[in-house]
């Protein structure tokens, strides 16, 4: 398998921590890649040029992120980070998606020129962040699905790109939760 990533990318970080919780992480070639570039090797098997993609032999290309996470999750053999609660999971993987999405949003929105940038834009992405984090209750100790490391990878993207934001203040039980995974193997082997 070939996965094709760059080291900031909120969704990439979530598929190589699931990886790593998975124990597939040496079952990968890992391609390092900036998407804005226009890769070839990454265009010839995606025209979208995004990453995460992940290249199969047996399965053909895989994108977006959620998707190449439960493909993970179906081919090892190790504990499932979807089952048994599935749909509860995934509904938690997309509120952390949702913030992923917002953040990303306004960094792009950012780097563009500032008579070019589309302030009401920006207002309604980081509006989006700070009215779904107080409705993001703290996960429990000790567990790490697939919903809890996409809100660690959107947590900590937060921390990274958009410093300003003091999302802890939004949700306090959010903060110390993420310090706690923070020290997990697998959140340590992708930390930027």
């Amino acid at each position: 398998m070939k996965l094709f990533y760059s080291p900031t990318s909120p969704y990439a970080r979530k598929v190589l921590v699931v990886a790593h919780e998975k124990g597939l992480v040496d079952a990968f070639e890992l391609v390092e890649v900036n998407p804005w570039k226009d890769p070839e090797d990454l265009l010839a098997v995606s025209p979208f040029c995004k990453v995460p993609t992940l290249a199969t032999k047996e399965d053909g290309v895989i994108t977006e992120s959620t998707t190449i996470c439960e493909y993970l999750d179906n081919i090892s053999a190790a504990p499932s980070l979807v089952q048994p609660n599935r749909l509860e999971v995934l509904t938690r993987a997309g509120i952390a998606q949702g913030l992923k999405d917002a953040t990303v949003a306004s960094v792009l929105e950012v780097r563009r020129p500032v008579e070019f940038q589309w302030h009401s834009w920006l207002e309604r992405q980081r509006n989006a962040i700070t009215r779904a984090l107080p409705r993001v209750p703290t996960p429990p100790s000790g567990r790490f699905d697939l919903g809890d490391i996409g809100l660690a990878c959107a947590l900590a993207y937060l921390d990274l790109r958009l410093k300003e934001l003091d999302w802890r203040s939004l949700q306090p039980g959010l903060g110390p939760w993420l310090e706690e995974v923070s020290t997990r193997p697998s959140m340590l082997a992708t930390k930027v």
